[in-house]
């Protein structure tokens, strides 16, 4: 059975993903983003599509943020899962956004947390970030009335991917420290907001 290509503009991204997860934003070429596309052959693809490398770099990290915010939003239903313990609940959800990020899906650990970071990451990539977490943020904003849910979870996703991204990276080895650490952080963020959330409630009573 004969293997479909990818079309040009997944094949460029996919090749990006690749290589900035490997080698950082600041080491790849566009050069190198053609060779490892795979059936592109020259740049003009590249051109048409994107219009620049800058330009390709951000709607890779935009495709790649909406891929994890999806699997967030569709993990933490189990929040509301009325028939498991509250504390289950999370651990529970953190454990399976752990496992995505980790074990299923590594290179986009990396390649977020290295795009975010680096000097090509502009205002259109934090914008758009907020953008794409607007409908988790109005998901989660009846566990936490009263505060700012939107920075509490910019934080929180920050705290996974920073934690992942050392057991991806393997600056960490995979041995349950760095997600039972990761989960600890959480907990305490997460306790911090519930504690602003009840100062606010009582506040209206």
């Amino acid at each position: 059975m004969q293997k479909v290509r990818p079309e040009p503009e997944t094949a460029l991204m996919d090749a990006v993903v690749r290589l900035v997860s490997k080698n950082g934003v600041e080491n790849v070429s566009t050069r190198a983003i053609i060779a490892e596309a795979e059936g592109v052959g020259t740049d003009v693809y590249l051109y048409r599509l994107f219009g620049n490398k800058e330009n390709l770099l951000l709607r890779t990290f935009l495709r790649e943020d909406e891929k994890l915010v999806d699997e967030v939003m569709k993990r933490s239903d189990v929040l509301w899962e009325s028939s498991l313990p509250s504390g289950d609940r999370f651990r529970h959800f953190w454990h399976s956004v752990w496992l995505w990020l980790t074990v299923a899906h590594p290179e986009t650990c990396l390649f977020l947390n290295r795009y975010y970071y680096c000097s090509f990451c502009g205002e259109q990539a934090k914008q758009g970030h907020i953008a794409l977490c607007a409908p988790l943020t109005e998901k989660w904003s009846p566990l936490f009335p009263g505060v700012n849910v939107g920075r509490m979870l910019d934080t929180a996703v920050g705290m996974v991917l920073a934690t992942a991204f050392q057991v991806c990276s393997g600056r960490m080895p995979d041995d349950g420290t760095a997600a039972e650490s990761g989960y600890r952080m959480m907990e305490g963020l997460l306790s911090f907001y519930r504690k602003q959330t009840e100062k606010s409630m009582t506040a209206y009573r």
